[in-house]
């Protein structure tokens, strides 16, 4: 295949996986027994970027970022983030721009050290999406945020809870294990996915 065309391909998938990106994050997310949630975002993202590498990824994880920040100052995400747009919005959104650019980023870089092994690279990326992308927000939580995360804890009768307990069991942990089960989960629909476009793109 022409230089053209591959790149007019690539452009047009990263286009369609940016569009399913939004659809997932705004429209898909799953409801589950309490107040947890199962999203799949991080699933396309994974793809593009075990496709493309790196750049790709975090561009994907960029349109992902950007979008939740767009929902956080629009006040869509929950009273926690209500706290923190109001304590300092450019550091939330800066956090949440971050944290999705490399959600994408680091699988993409695991993929291309790994892509003599491609499902054991598919794998770790898969993986490496949702702990990188939580991993980054309990970071937040812990330094720039920990102020504003110390008083929602005291808001909801958890004051006193230990700093980092808190952020990453209570604020975090079971959406995480959630996430980063479906995430492996989905891996061998990953690989099926690359393969195929792989084929598309000879």
């Amino acid at each position: 295949m022409s230089t053209v065309k591959e790149k007019t391909l690539r452009l047009v998938q990263l286009g369609l996986l940016s569009g399913l990106i939004i659809l997932l994050q705004m429209y898909f997310v799953i409801p589950l027994p309490g107040s947890l949630t199962l999203s799949l975002v991080l699933v396309p993202i994974v793809v593009g970027a075990v496709l493309y590498g790196p750049g790709s990824g975090a561009l994907l994880g960029g349109v992902f970022g950007v979008l939740v920040a767009v929902m956080a100052v629009q006040g869509r995400l929950g009273a926690l983030t209500n706290m923190m747009v109001a304590y300092n919005a450019l550091l939330t959104v800066a956090i949440c721009v971050l944290k999705g650019v490399a959600a994408g980023f680091v699988p993409g870089l695991i993929a291309k050290v790994f892509k003599k092994r491609r499902f054991a690279g598919i794998l770790l990326a898969a993986a490496a999406a949702p702990i990188a992308n939580t991993g980054i927000f309990v970071a937040g939580m812990l330094t720039v945020f920990r102020g504003v995360m110390l008083e929602f804890a005291d808001g909801i009768g958890m004051g006193g809870t230990n700093a980092l307990y808190f952020a990453v069991v209570v604020l975090v942990g079971v959406n995480f294990i959630i996430e980063f089960a479906a995430n492996l989960i989905l891996s061998p629909a990953i690989a099926g996915i690359v393969r195929g476009v792989k084929k598309i793109g000879r």
